[in-house]
């Protein structure tokens, strides 16, 4: 054969190939291949965990009960009471309330007593609390005690030499891990205040954290075969600071071990959205691109990198428009980006993510004129308006992604009124997943969530964290959040960037480096953490919830029988300071100093304990 016409040939051959070649990977990223990415198993799994979630028996939960004293007439002892009550409840433990002004205490019987007192009362006999803790029980005082006659027969016991008047302390060191992979985390910020007594401890007492001024604030002290956990503050009253609760409970007793969700979740709000259009001067000046050629080319690519790096799954929540319309009609407004949706969303899926919705628009679903003055909002005339809204996002999200379906819901500005609940519910059959806050809002605005399964059957999972860089706050609320529950749950918005104050007047390089070095932080100090999204965290989060535990302990190991195990995987915090020397049907790693993380793979398991 003629070599120049095999040589054509051969060229033919080769350029047919590019040609299927780009023809095959056009057609990867066309609308067309959005048809067939489906989600729809998420919803059987959730069918299937609501079923379940009907067979939840507490009574599985056997053992002594941890005996929480408190006093009903003193608000102070009831926030106290309830905080614990929460977090134990969360760890499936047995609690029994008592009210030391309508009974009498007698501790025997009890795993563990809580005091959430400041006082105690005459009525307490604290020899027979002496005796318990002797003949080896365990007793945590949540509060700095006042110093009256009954103080005076106890504090040796809890470790104390001498004491003096209580005063005004701030911050916090933690001289042990108490919060988990945060020994030596020193907060100086006034937001921790407490009303310490002035104290010098035992050499015997061990000390776990202590204020800024050196004045010890937490220590445990074993007496007799027992100990006591003492907390020489006030501060235990707030939500933030479970992990405290947490933290002490699980370091009092010895072979402690407790359920948590072991998830780690990043969600962005208003995103995909229509993005603002125009030049930011600063954005120009150092990237030469307008707002929204910024947002595709610098901000999203870096975020994708970020995700890549550190193990990081986004879960977003889109808005189909910026209009603050809040009566129909809700279809096709002018500012819709229905190409960013399909852009940007692609993206998120193929990186792992989530596409979640944040709302039509940015006006809560809410109708409290007072609430919509605050945030320069709307407030919604009636739910039925609300529920056409939700319709017409979920269907302009269907035309672009007509398999997929939407799960999680993000509230705009983490407020939703009871009527906004309703109509999500109605409109929404699908929804799956509410994530909105954590901590307490004193001004009443926000929609603050426990993690629970609701009544109607959607899974509140709360968000705890937020910002492309560190604050204070949110540095202590993630400590706490990590050792009551295993979970870390961060948000941001795009156009944080934008806004001075929101992006603490740093350029987009400077935020950029601080979150990038805030999600090193976060994999050195809890390299455990599963990256996962809102609608797989929340399954995860629920089937934990419905299962419950029964322990049994011998001087060689810990035994584990799960009621209502479905066939997933559950994690639990061990904090034991012998040897690990088996593992039946479960896989135990060690996360800290005397901190384990066992992964249980079947419904009966076992850890073997030694030396």
């Amino acid at each position: 054969m003629n070599k120049e016409v095999r040589f054509t040939r051969n060229v033919y051959v080769i350029l047919i190939a590019i040609l299927v070649l780009a023809g095959i990977i056009q057609i990867a990223r066309s609308e067309y291949v959005l048809k067939f990415k489906q989600n729809s198993d998420l919803l059987e799994q959730r069918d299937i965990l609501l079923t379940a979630a009907k067979k939840e028996d507490k009574s599985f939960i056997t053992g002594a009960p941890y005996c929480i004293l408190y006093s009903s007439g003193y608000e102070y002892s009831r926030l106290m009471k309830n905080n614990a009550q929460k977090m134990l409840q969360y760890m499936q433990k047995p609690v029994h309330e008592v009210d030391i002004n309508n009974e009498a205490f007698d501790p025997k019987g009890c795993q563990t007593v809580v005091i959430a007192l400041e006082t105690l009362p005459d009525s307490l006999d604290v020899d027979s609390l002496v005796d318990y803790v002797h003949n080896g029980g365990y007793v945590f005082v949540m509060s700095a005690l006042e110093a009256n006659h009954q103080y005076q027969l106890l504090y040796r016991k809890l470790g104390v030499t001498s004491f003096g008047d209580p005063f005004l302390t701030t911050g916090i060191k933690l001289t042990s891990n108490v919060l988990i992979g945060e020994s030596n985390l020193v907060m100086k910020d006034d937001f921790i205040a407490n009303s310490s007594n002035a104290v010098e401890l035992d050499s015997s007492a061990q000390l776990l954290a202590e204020t800024n001024e050196g004045t010890p604030l937490l220590w445990k002290h074993e007496y007799g075969q027992g100990a006591f956990m003492m907390f020489n503050g006030t501060m235990l009253t707030e939500k933030i600071n479970r992990g405290i609760i947490a933290g002490a409970i699980s370091l009092l007793e010895p072979d402690f071990i407790y359920p948590v969700f072991n998830s780690k979740l990043f969600y962005i709000d208003d995103f995909p959205s229509p993005i603002k259009k125009g030049i930011e001067p600063a954005i120009y000046e150092a990237y030469q691109r307008d707002i929204p050629t910024f947002f595709k080319d610098i901000w999203w690519p870096d975020m994708l990198k970020a995700a890549k790096n550190y193990g990081v799954k986004y879960t977003t929540g889109l808005i189909q428009t910026y209009h603050d319309e809040v009566e129909p009609p809700f279809q096709y407004p002018i500012d819709e980006d229905r190409y960013g949706l399909i852009t940007f969303g692609r993206e998120v899926i193929k990186s792992g993510g989530e596409i979640g919705l944040h709302g039509y628009n940015h006006q809560s679903l809410q109708t409290s004129k007072k609430i919509a003055d605050y945030y320069g909002y709307n407030p919604w005339g009636d739910r039925t308006n609300m529920e056409r809204s939700i319709k017409e996002v979920i269907d302009f999200t269907s035309r672009s992604f007509p398999s997929y379906k939407l799960m999680s819901y993000i509230p705009p500005s983490n407020v939703l009124g009871p009527e906004g609940r309703q109509a999500l519910k109605a409109a929404w059959p699908d929804l799956t997943v509410i994530s909105s806050l954590y901590n307490e809002d004193t001004e009443g605005r926000a929609y603050v969530q426990e993690f629970e399964i609701a009544d109607d059957g959607v899974l509140e999972m709360p968000r705890v964290t937020s910002g492309y860089f560190e604050r204070a706050y949110d540095r202590w609320a993630e400590a706490n959040t990590v050792t009551s529950h295993g979970f870390f749950s961060h948000f941001f918005h795009p156009d944080d960037v934008l806004d001075k104050e929101r992006s603490n007047f740093l350029t987009w390089k400077e935020l950029y480096e601080q979150y990038t070095q805030n999600l090193n932080r976060l994999q050195r100090t809890y390299p455990w953490l599963r990256a996962v999204t809102s609608t797989d965290g929340a399954l995860d989060m629920g089937r934990t919830l419905i299962s419950s535990v029964n322990w049994k302990k011998d001087k060689n190991s810990i035994a584990g029988e799960i009621h209502n195990f479905q066939g997933h995987d559950l994690y639990y915090i061990l904090r034991t300071d012998r040897k690990i020397t088996k593992q039946v049907n479960c896989t135990v790693k060690k996360i800290d100093t005397h901190t384990f993380l066992v992964t249980a793979h079947q419904s009966k398991f076992a850890i073997g304990l030694g030396g």
